[in-house]
C-alpha cells in the first residue's frame, strides 16, 4: 500500500469519522447539554529530571459532555480474558505489519490505537458486519469484549506500576472521544457503551461547518498528544454527510531503566537494505538485561523505568524472510525466550526518530472486514437503529523519537463514515543493520507500538 511520511513526534492517536448514509434523521437521541459539562480534561503530569513533558492546554474543557454511563473503573474481568485480547491485538499488531511493510521503509504505527479504535466502531456493528470485525480482530471467544478492553486499558495505566518513589514517572496516556452531530439519532445503548468501557464523552458539534469541526478534532488529537500529531484530519475528509468522528488518542513517554550517556554516542556505519552503508549517531551502553544472540537473529530488551513497559528489539540476520515469517507463533515464542534470558549485554545501537502516516482504509478492508467499507454492506444500526453508516476514511498517523534518555511517541488514527536473577551470559549486540522494534507491556506482552529501522 502506498505509504506517506509526514513530520511528527513520537506518539500515537486513534480517531474514527462515521458520517451518515442518509442527510436527514428525526427523532434525536437526548445527547447531553455541552453546557452542563463535568468531565474536565485534566493537563498531563508531567516527566521530571532530565526527560521532562511539556503540555499546552489547547481544548476548552467546556466542550466536553457526559453520557447517560459514567465510565467503570473496577471491571470484573478474568486474567485469562485479559491476556486473550493482549495477544488479539498482537495478532492485529502482525497482521497491520505485513501489510504496511509493503515499502521497505522506516516504519512506526501503534496497533493497540488503532486497534481501539476499531473496537469502539464495533460497538456498534451488527448481523455479517460485526461477524467479520469481530474475526478480524480476533474477539470472537471473548464475552464481554468492551468490558474485557476497559480492564485491559486500565491495566496498562495503572498508576501503582508508574508512580514508583525514587524513579522517574512513566507516562501511558490512554483517551477516547465520541464527536457527534447534534441532533442527529444515535442509540444510548450504543452511546453507554462507549462512555462506561472507553470513558468517551460526547461532544456535540456540527458537521455542517466541517472546517470548524476539523480544527477542533485535531486540537483534542494535539492535546493528547502532548502536541506531537498535528492535523491528523485532512481538508476534505468531514463533510456535511459526516455524522459522528471516534478518536482515540495514545501518549507514551518513559525514560530507559539504563540510561545512554550521551559521550558515549558517536558515527559509526549501519548498513542499509542494499548493502550500502551510511554513518550514523549510534549510542553504547552495558547493562544486565534480557538478551539473545542465535543464528536467527539478536534480540535485546530494554526497560522504561517506573512502568511495566520495555521495547524489544530484533535485528535479523536475514531481514526480509524474518518479516515474512514473523507471526503470532514466532513472537509468542521470541517473548517467552526473553523472559527466560538474563545476560550482561553490551549494546551499541542508533538514535532515531520516525514519523509515518497511513491510509489504512485497503489495508482493513484486505484484513476481513470488507461490509464495513461497502455502504451498499455496511450494518452499523447498533449506532443509529437503522443502516446509514459505512466507513469511508482510515486514516494513521504516528511518531517515535529514540534517544540516550528514552522514547516518545503517539500516533493519530481516522475512521470515516459516511453515508450509506544474574546475568548468565555475556553478549555484544551492534544493532548495525535493519531491526524491528516493539514498545510492550511487560505484564501482558500487549504491543502498543511497533515499527522498524532500516535507515536510521
Amino acid at each position: 500500500m502506498k505509504l506517506h511520511k509526514l513530520l511528527l513526534t513520537l506518539g500515537l492517536v486513534l480517531s474514527i469519522a462515521l458520517s451518515a448514509c442518509t442527510p436527514v434523521v428525526t427523532d434525536p437521541v437526548d445527547l447531553p447539554d455541552p453546557d452542563q459539562s463535568e468531565e474536565p480534561i485534566v493537563d498531563k503530569e508531567p516527566i521530571q529530571d532530565k526527560y521532562p513533558v511539556e503540555v499546552e492546554p489547547i481544548i476548552d474543557p467546556s466542550q466536553v459532555t457526559i453520557g447517560n454511563q459514567v465510565h467503570i473503573t473496577n471491571p470484573e474481568a478474568k486474567l485469562e480474558d485479559i491476556e486473550k485480547l493482549a495477544q488479539a491485538n498482537n495478532q492485529f499488531a502482525l497482521a497491520l505489519y505485513k501489510q504496511l511493510t509493503d515499502e521497505q521503509g522506516n516504519l512506526i504505527y501503534s496497533p493497540f490505537s488503532i486497534y481501539q479504535a476499531l473496537m469502539m466502531t464495533y460497538a456498534g456493528a451488527e448481523s455479517e458486519t460485526a461477524q467479520q470485525m469481530m474475526a478480524a480482530l480476533g474477539v470472537k471467544e471473548i464475552e464481554d469484549v468492551h468490558n474485557v478492553m476497559n480492564a485491559l486499558n486500565l491495566t496498562l495505566q495503572d498508576p501503582t506500576t508508574m508512580d514508583v518513589p525514587g524513579v522517574q514517572r512513566l507516562i501511558f496516556n490512554i483517551a477516547n472521544a465520541l464527536w457527534v452531530q447534534k441532533d442527529f439519532h444515535f442509540e444510548q445503548s450504543f452511546l453507554d457503551k462507549l462512555s462506561a468501557n472507553y470513558a468517551a464523552g460526547v461532544r456535540l458539534v456540527d458537521f455542517n461547518y466541517p472546517q470548524d469541526v476539523q480544527k477542533l478534532i485535531n486540537h483534542w488529537v494535539a492535546f493528547e498528544t502532548n502536541d506531537k500529531i498535528k492535523d491528523i484530519i485532512p481538508d476534505g475528509m468531514l463533510t456535511e454527510m459526516t455524522r459522528l468522528v471516534l478518536s482515540n488518542a495514545v501518549y507514551f513517554k518513559g525514560a530507559w531503566n539504563n540510561r545512554f550517556d550521551a559521550k558515549d554516542t558517536a558515527k559509526a556505519p549501519f548498513t542499509l537494505m542494499d548493502g550500502t552503508t551510511i554513518d550514523v549517531d549510534m549510542m553504547a551502553a552495558s547493562m544486565q538485561t534480557a538478551g539473545i544472540m542465535n543464528d536467527d537473529f539478536s534480540a535485546v530488551v530494554l526497560p522504561y523505568e517506573g512502568g511495566n513497559f520495555a521495547m524489544a528489539l530484533v535485528m535479523p540476520k536475514d531481514f526480509e524472510a524474518y518479516q515474512k515469517a514473523l507471526d503470532a507463533e514466532v513472537l509468542s515464542k521470541l517473548f517467552a525466550d526473553l523472559s527466560m534470558s538474563h545476560a550482561m549485554v553490551h549494546l551499541k545501537m542508533p538514535k532515531f526518530k520516525t514519523e509515518t502516516t497511513f491510509d489504512l482504509g485497503k489495508t482493513l478492508n484486505g484484513i476481513g472486514m470488507g461490509d464495513a467499507f461497502d455502504k451498499d454492506k455496511a450494518d452499523f444500526s447498533g449506532m443509529t437503529g437503522e443502516k446509514d453508516l459505512y466507513i469511508s476514511d482510515v486514516i494513521h498517523k504516528a511518531f517515535i523519537d529514540v534517544n540516550e534518555e528514552g522514547t516518545e511517541a503517539a500516533a493519530a488514527t481516522i475512521v470515516g463514515m459516511s453515508t450509506t536473577s544474574m546475568p548468565a551470559e555475556e553478549l555484544t549486540i551492534n544493532l548495525d543493520n535493519p531491526f524491528i522494534y516493539m514498545i510492550y507491556n511487560t505484564q501482558t506482552n500487549a504491543i502498543v507500538f511497533m515499527g522498524q529501522v532500516v535507515n536510521p
